[in-house]
């Protein structure tokens, strides 16, 4: 029932590895590694995701997100990316909001063949798929591209159309393994409370990827508010 105008453009982060810290009971920080992140639950929608995966599987997560679609109806370690929409076209978020002439993007900052991406976002409905080889990036200490470069590429898509725009957007920032000894120099906050070494170690670096991905939320929030256009943005 909206007119044209009124429509907004729609921008979907999807944080890979992302939790709360905070609902850990047994890990203590130094500070909140996720202020962004709270503010924008005390003053918007929010909730817990229960998701089909644990530890590895993202396309997964993923794949229910965009289609709809429950992996039950799928048989035991099923990809779908993997097999069947590797040939095969599906309705999605992305056909849906085409519908309403909505310019469609999918933005990683990883390789563009993981899980098949490349073919998968063609026959899920997307105009564009920017990977991180189309991208300048730095690094965590493990090798995994920082989430912040994401920014340009999200604005780049929005810029390339007249009409509004879907961004769908796939993190990589939090991404494990978990080194067991201390390998960030200056780490923006602390973390302990576990039983060994190790594990402080592996905690510590994994809140402060966290911290980092909760400033790029913040960063991308604020730049849709420049644009002065009717957004929703869903982290």
């Amino acid at each position: 029932s909206r007119s044209k105008e009124d429509m907004p453009n729609i921008v979907v982060v999807l944080l890979e590895s992302f939790v709360d810290p905070t609902d850990i009971n047994f890990l203590k920080t130094s500070s909140d590694p996720i202020p962004n992140f709270h503010e924008l639950e005390a003053n918007y929608s929010t909730g817990h995701m229960t998701v089909p995966v644990v530890g590895a599987g993202t396309a997964n997560t993923e794949f229910e997100m965009l289609t709809g679609m429950s992996m039950r109806y799928f048989g035991p370690g099923e990809y779908p990316y993997k097999s069947y929409l590797k040939e095969k076209t599906a309705e999605s978020a992305a056909t849906a909001l085409a519908a309403f002439d909505y310019g469609t993007h999918a933005v990683h900052n990883h390789s563009g063949n993981f899980y098949s991406r490349a073919k998968v976002y063609n026959n899920i409905g997307f105009d564009t798929f920017t990977s991180k080889e189309f991208m300048n990036f730095d690094t965590t200490e493990t090798g995994w591209a920082k989430d912040e470069v994401l920014l340009e590429h999200i604005k780049d898509c929005l810029d390339s159309t007249e009409q509004q725009d879907f961004v769908f957007t796939v993190s990589d920032q939090g991404h494990g393994s978990y080194p067991e000894e201390r390998i960030i120099e200056h780490p923006h906050l602390m973390a302990g409370g576990l039983e060994s070494e190790e594990k402080n170690c592996q905690w510590e670096y994994y809140v402060n990827q966290v911290y980092e991905m909760d400033q790029f939320a913040a960063d991308l929030v604020d730049m849709m508010d420049k644009r002065g256009e009717p957004a929703v943005v869903v982290f």
